[in-house]
C-alpha cells in the first residue's frame, strides 16, 4: 500500500502557459498594446492636422521599452522551458 498523505494532489509546477504567467508579465503585455494604440492614434492625428504629437512620441518611447521587456521576458522563459526539458 502507497502513502499519498504527504504527495500533492496535483504537481506542484504550473502545466500551461496560463498558469505560468505573472501579474507583471500580464500588465507589460497590456501596457504593451496600449502604447501602441496611443501612439498610432496620436501619430495619425498629427499627421492629418500637419503637427507634431508628444503624446506620440512619448507613447512611442513607452512602447519601445515595453517591447523590449516583453521580448526578453519570453526569451528568458523559453530558455528555462528548455533547460527543465533536459
Amino acid at each position: 500500500m502507497t502513502d499519498t498523505s504527504t504527495r500533492p494532489a496535483r504537481s506542484a509546477r504550473p502545466t500551461t502557459p496560463w498558469e505560468r504567467r505573472t501579474r507583471s508579465s500580464t500588465v507589460a503585455e497590456l501596457l504593451l498594446g496600449l502604447s501602441f494604440f496611443v501612439t498610432v492614434g496620436f501619430a495619425g492625428l498629427g499627421a492629418a492636422t500637419g503637427h507634431t504629437s508628444a503624446v506620440a512620441q512619448l507613447g512611442a518611447v513607452v512602447f519601445l521599452v515595453t517591447l523590449t521587456v516583453v521580448v526578453v521576458r519570453w526569451f528568458v522563459a523559453v530558455d528555462l522551458e528548455d533547460v527543465e526539458a533536459r
